[in-house]
């Protein structure tokens, strides 16, 4: 079995504090100030952690199983429920908010696109945790990926040459206007369509197929390159280089901006790992705690992100139109949260200090 990747936790703690932060500011409807809006930016990159950390995990945990069926069977049912808890999550909201007396609400409910219909076939932008069916597809299909690296010898090849194949189909092969094609990969209703996050997933996927972490000079010059090759025509055109322009639907540059950033993190972290190592006993203390929270959250983020959720929705939906209470209410979830798992945040501070 492959030793777990610490990295990968760590960047997945970094999705659930973007994610977090572009929640609260989006929903809030707070007035940012050009430097804010900025620093905002830095977050975005946030939601591609989430969908390419799922595919480096699966490489991770499940590519040198020998039992392959019972890998699918996990695989499968995972990727089942995360879908059922989509489904569920909104039909009970649905079926308890009085969406015609939230004046919230009336900007999706008076163009009919908040209804039984558009949920069940992912066209309603109010739904939240939609990236939650997407990543329940993706773990529904990854026996594909695990299979390929088991039966073939030059499986990184292969998985290389899928991400080619997708990245051509995605951006120059536009897909017509049929239901399915839609659905897969929509430009314009669906805001997580199956096949363009499929490429940030198979990316994550190959670079866990590689180490992740161990090369990570090379793949950060080699994001760095990509970035600023697909974002030439976009600053020749005029267009922003602020990655918030490119997530829905998603571009290539938004891809490789955010993976550039996600191995700065990598370089950071590998800095403060340094630290613990250190001479100097408080920023030794200081680093570990900094990790083992980092740590926790990327363990922990299918859990918070479904809780926050459910704080951001009942906190507009109680105190609308006082809708910045969740700026209240949200980081007091948190704390509650790292509270109540206290011993376990301290179980992983433990053991990195023997470590």
């Amino acid at each position: 079995m492959t030793k777990r990747n610490y990295y990968i936790s760590y960047i997945k703690g970094c999705a659930i504090i973007g994610v977090l932060l572009i929640h609260l500011i989006d929903w809030s409807n707070i007035i940012l100030t050009p430097t804010d809006k900025l620093w905002r930016e830095l977050a975005y990159p946030a939601v591609l952690f989430f969908v390419s950390t799922v595919g480096s995990v699966v490489y991770v945990a499940y590519a040198h199983r020998d039992d392959f069926q019972k890998t699918v069977w996990r695989l499968v049912s995972r990727g089942l429920q995360l879908i059922g808890i989509y489904y569920l999550y909104n039909l009970i909201k649905l079926w308890i908010y009085d969406f015609d007396t939230s004046p919230f609400y009336w900007q999706f409910s008076e163009k009919h696109i908040f209804d039984w219909k558009n949920i069940l076939t992912l066209h309603s932008f109010s739904v939240p945790i939609t990236i939650i069916y997407t990543i329940g597809l993706l773990l529904v299909i990854s026996p594909i990926f695990l299979w390929i690296t088991k039966k073939f010898k030059h499986s990184k090849l292969i998985i290389f040459l899928l991400i080619i194949l997708l990245s051509f189909l995605n951006y120059c092969l536009p897909p017509g206007g049929n239901f399915i094609a839609n659905f897969v990969y929509s430009r314009d209703i669906v805001i997580f369509p199956l096949a363009l996050w499929l490429l940030p997933y198979l990316i994550g996927f190959y670079l866990a197929m590689i180490g992740f972490d161990r090369h990570k000079g090379k793949l950060l010059a080699l994001f760095i390159f990509l970035t600023a090759l697909t974002y030439y025509p976009l600053h020749a055109s005029g267009a922003t280089w602020q990655l918030s322009s490119y997530m829905y639907p998603i571009k290539l540059y938004y891809i490789f901006a955010s993976f550039t950033l996600m191995y700065a993190l990598i370089w950071v972290f590998a800095f403060v790992e340094k630290t613990t190592k250190g001479s100097f006993a408080v920023l030794r203390m200081t680093a570990t705690g900094f990790l083992t929270l980092m740590r926790f959250l990327g363990d922990r983020t299918l859990s918070l992100y479904l809780f926050h959720w459910i704080v951001i929705d009942l906190t507009i939906w109680y105190y609308f139109p006082r809708v910045k209470m969740i700026w209240v209410w949200g980081p007091i979830f948190v704390v509650a949260y790292l509270c109540f798992h206290y011993k376990k945040i301290r179980k992983y501070y433990n053991e990195s200090l023997v470590a």
